[in-house]
């Protein structure tokens, strides 16, 4: 999105930038250009949303001098409020997100604004998406904009790619035989024109015509790590046991190209994100596995036309997203089942967004998206392929920002129309439950959302947002696949309704201690939550849970102080219960939604020649089941990072020692389930269900800029 929304700044002397995306693509004033002046700045886009100035809970994690060089994309969104990253292991295993306990599949993740799980039509792996590409990280929780075209329940988070010219790059090395690199250029592919195009405008991409850039990553770990196995006999210490992580190695190449073209008010962009990723498939910490293996190959193409004039703005994008999985498990070790099979998914869209300004007071905006979604399961073992199945999905949103009394006052209502044509989904499949024409042919819904703020004054924001939510089943849910997950096609589309109110304080610049606030409370109600069950043959089987609800307070604080101390902390607490009546679940807490969760990261620095910084996370004990029969280990690990620069024409160099206390155990109830056992036992430390978590990990980075 390349220039920004003139109208707030024309009108109003208390400008704030607006909520809308879309509408920092239509911006500030034209800035007058000297015909003789070369202006060789190349897209630098604007610094995100301005959580100020949007009813809507929203942090921008920026990757920037506090952030360690061992730091991930997870670790960054686990450092957000009402944040809970779920990971299957260590360095570069699986990490998936939920916000304000909804499920992993109700968080939907954007590149770019380009959905990789369009609706939750999959789980986004974090670990797949390296750091270095990124120049912000959104995390939208509750009340998305418009402009995402989605109405995901719990939440949005917005990864946006590097851009500005120049270079940089990185290269990371440490335990477990783990090595990273990453590499990133861009600039000018033509010369300037002769004078600034648009009457003068300075459009965010520059003005010279074309320019490109470019982004690879690398990364390879061998990953055996140490974790404390008790063989699942709670009450036989006899066999308890440290065991080293086999077959949990990764190796994953990612990267981007991006070529642009920009004439007057106009801009073209074309990118193309691959990723190849080989890895092991470990099993949980006390059934391991030694051979299976899985490999993923993605690919993500867009093109995407903007445009903006002096009251109006609008973006075109066309993206095509391809995804395969090929899984081999010959010796049934994951479950009891011999396969080799390669599922893969598909989604090819387009989405329209406009914004007009027709008056400061009043800024309408409406986006319409069409997509269609395949899937096609390929069992290479018994040489049976199944018909590719494809459905098709729509929607529209139409919305207003009002500001009124100066821009005092904001309300943001919303009107969201969604719909899902299951009328191609194809015959039915004797290897999965239940077939196509189980399906409804049509599923839709309307939703309503409005967000309100209130400015009193430029430092005090007082914010509520409330609205309904919508997330049909996805194609694996209703068809599975050839492993150990199973399809249900009479699957009833999750719904919910979502709410907070809250507020952000910001101390002045210039103060001495500068810094932030934020509050909020929330409230969280979905009918017919889709939960996978795990069945006697290890296999899992989506259902529709019934009602769920999920209420809880969130804080962040962020302080910096004589530009020496940098300090944030983020807690969440949340209740959460099953609601599903004639269940033995019922008033159940749900799983994995930790009641208490602490992040807090604190440094102090010497004009950034010097930076020493300790983080500490903190997960209260949660289910992993409905029955809340199995419950994980109280987390507390502690991180200490310590880098140099001596000039800024020099790398940085850093070594950062991860879980620095080396936990790898905590002692816990024996049974949770039994009130009356008062015994202790030891407990492994881990997080998705049984997956043991590294001990003390250490890492030597450098990174440098040209």
């Amino acid at each position: 999105m390349f220039c920004l929304f003139a109208i707030a700044a024309a009108y109003a002397e208390d400008s704030v930038p607006p909520a809308d995306p879309a509408f920092a693509t239509v911006g500030a004033p034209p800035v007058p250009v000297p015909a003789n002046e070369e202006i060789v700045v190349t897209a630098e886009r604007p610094a995100g949303p301005n959580p100020s100035a949007t009813s809507a809970s929203v942090t921008v994690l920026t990757p920037d001098a506090r952030t360690a060089g061992s730091a991930d994309v997870a670790a960054m969104i686990d450092s957000a409020a009402g944040t809970n990253v779920q990971r299957l292991g260590g360095l570069g295993d699986f990490a998936a997100v939920s916000i304000r306990g909804a499920s992993l599949r109700q968080v939907e993740v954007f590149l770019d604004g380009v959905p990789l799980n369009p609706d939750g039509a999959d789980v986004v792996n974090l670990s797949e998406l390296p750091l270095g590409a990124f120049s912000r990280i959104e995390v939208w929780r509750g009340n998305a904009p418009v402009s995402f075209g989605a109405s995901p329940i719990g939440g949005v988070v917005n990864l946006v790619t590097r851009e500005g010219s120049g270079g940089r790059g990185g290269v990371a090395f440490g335990s477990w035989d783990t090595a990273r690199g990453d590499v990133y250029g861009a600039g000018a592919l033509s010369p300037p024109p002769a004078e600034a195009g648009g009457g003068g405008r300075r459009p965010e991409g520059g003005t010279r015509p074309l320019s490109g850039q470019l982004f690879f990553d690398a990364l390879s770990t061998r990953d055996d790590f140490e974790y404390f196995a008790d063989n699942s006999t709670i009450y036989n210490v006899l066999d308890d046991h440290v065991e080293r992580r086999g077959n949990n190695d990764k190796l994953q190449f990612s990267g981007f190209a991006r070529g642009r073209a920009v004439l007057g008010d106009w801009r073209l962009s074309l990118a193309d994100v691959p990723l190849f990723r080989d890895e092991g498939l470990p099993g949980t910490a006390n059934l391991p596995a030694d051979e299976a293996r899985l490999t993923t190959t993605r690919n993500l193409s867009v093109a995407q036309l903007e445009g903006c004039g002096s009251t109006w703005a609008g973006t075109a994008t066309l993206w095509h997203l391809w995804r395969a999985e090929e899984l081999v498990d010959e010796s049934g070790q994951l479950d009891g089942t011999h396969r080799h099979e390669l599922d893969e998914l598909g989604t090819a869209g387009m989405r329209l967004n406009a914004g007009w300004a027709p008056a400061a007071w009043i800024q309408p905006n409406a986006t319409i998206g069409v997509r269609s979604e395949s899937i096609t399961i390929n069992d290479l073992a018994g040489d049976q392929s199944e018909p590719e199945r494809t459905r098709l999905a729509g929607s529209v949103a139409l919305s207003a920002d009002l500001r009124l009394f100066a821009e005092r006052l904001t309300l943001s209502p919303v009107v969201a129309l969604e719909g899902i044509d299951n009328r191609e989904l194809g015959g039915s499949s004797a290897s999965q439950s239940g077939s196509a024409a189980d399906a409804a042919p049509f599923v839709g819904a309307v939703n309503p959302r409005l967000g309100v703020l209130v400015r009193p004054t430029r430092w005090l924001a007082l914010k509520g947002n409330g609205g309904r939510y919508f997330r049909p089943p996805d194609l694996v849910e209703m068809f599975g696949n050839h492993g150990t997950l199973e399809g249900n096609s009479e699957l009833l589309p999750e719904t919910g309704w979502q709410a907070d109110v809250g507020t952000r304080i910001e101390a002045p610049t210039s103060w001495a201690i500068t810094g932030t606030f934020d509050a909020a409370a929330f409230w969280l109600v979905s009918e017919d939550r889709i939960v996978w069950v795990q069945n006697s043959q290890k296999s899992f089987t989506p259902v529709n849970f019934g009602d769920t609800w999920v209420q809880g307070v969130e804080g962040a604080l962020v302080l910096g102080a004589f530009s020496v101390l940098d300090s944030e902390t983020n807690v969440t607490w949340q209740l959460s219960r099953n609601l599903t009546v004639g269940s033995n679940t019922v008033n159940n807490e749900l799983p994995r939604t930790p009641p208490l969760a602490v992040w807090q990261s604190t440094s102090v620095h010497w004009q950034e020649r010097v930076r020493v910084g300790h983080t500490f996370s903190y997960t209260a004990p949660n289910y992993w089941d409905a029955g809340n029969l199995y419950q994980s280990a109280p987390r507390s690990i502690h991180g200490l990072f310590v880098r140099t620069q001596p000039t800024p024409k020099w790398p940085n160099v850093e070594v950062a020692v991860l879980n620095l206390t080396d936990t790898i155990t905590e002692v816990v109830p024996r049974n949770p389930a039994d009130p009356t056992d008062t015994s202790r036992a030891v407990s492994a430390v881990t997080d998705f269900a049984g997956y043991p978590l590294p001990g003390r990990t250490l890492m030597f980075s450098a990174r440098w800029e040209l």
